[in-house]
């Protein structure tokens, strides 16, 4: 297992960051676990949990915010140079950790599949 991550730099928090994230419209989904990602140079790994409140109660939206910080903590396989926000839906409520787990690994493996653009080209 790899060194842990501190969180609290990691984290996208405004507004404005989570919208730079979704503007880019690179998605990806399974087992009701969204993931939409922006690749660019000069960023480093970020990331941002959206759990709306028809989830269910906070103690259900807490509970799998604090299970996808942990696997962004413990995670050895972070992708560089993007920022994701993992989009949650109603079918997580059922997923183990495990099941998580393995969810955003295969996410993480295909983000860093994932050229980053030419920066010669200007997106004015």
């Amino acid at each position: 297992m790899g060194a842990p991550h501190a969180i609290g730099r990691l984290t996208l928090r405004a507004h404005s960051d989570f919208q730079r994230v979704f503007a880019a419209k690179t998605r990806l989904f399974r087992g009701g676990l969204g993931f939409c990602y922006r690749k660019a140079f000069g960023v480093e790994f970020h990331f941002g949990v959206s759990i709306p409140k028809r989830f269910g109660k906070a103690v259900e939206r807490n509970k799998v915010r604090r299970r996808l910080k942990e696997i962004v903590r413990t995670s050895t396989t972070l992708p560089g140079s993007v920022e994701i926000v993992f989009c949650v839906s109603r079918p997580c409520c059922e997923l183990t950790y495990e099941i998580l787990k393995e969810t955003c690994e295969w996410a993480f493996a295909r983000i860093a599949r994932v050229k980053l653009p030419d920066p010669a080209v200007s997106s004015c």
